[in-house]
């Protein structure tokens, strides 16, 4: 893994994705300042692995955790040939949310139960 990764600042209209100095990323909201979620990711060789991403319980619903996807995203494309999701097993908000990012299931059971998703970087899009 490379430490440091998501390069930062990525910005989009509503959310900031800004690395520290561990494995994780704060996203915070564009206009505020103000921390709204976490962001874990690590580049492997050329593959971006979003390891979890989550958004405080009271705001979402509300787009941020979309944006923040589109973020790594972006990123992604930049380094890497093709983006992983890690989602809880036990989660079906999160397994729909990363099909939903454009994400399709790897068959075969990934971490502590839970499910890989996968989506090809295509640099011409």
């Amino acid at each position: 893994m490379t430490p440091g990764w998501p390069v930062s600042p990525l910005e989009a209209p509503r959310v900031r994705i800004e690395a520290t100095d561990g494995a994780e990323a704060v996203i915070v909201r564009t206009e505020s300042g103000e921390r709204v979620g976490l962001l874990r990711a690590a580049l492997e060789g050329e593959v971006v692995v979003v390891e979890s991403l989550e958004i405080e319980p009271a705001l979402r619903g509300y787009g941020l955790g979309s944006e923040a996807a589109g973020l790594a995203r972006k990123a992604a494309e930049r380094e890497s040939r093709t983006l992983r999701a890690w989602a809880p097993g036990d989660n079906g908000l999160a397994v729909y949310f990363w099909i939903r990012m454009g994400l399709r299931p790897i068959p075969g059971e990934g971490p502590e139960g839970g499910l890989w998703f996968e989506r090809p970087i295509d640099p011409l899009e």
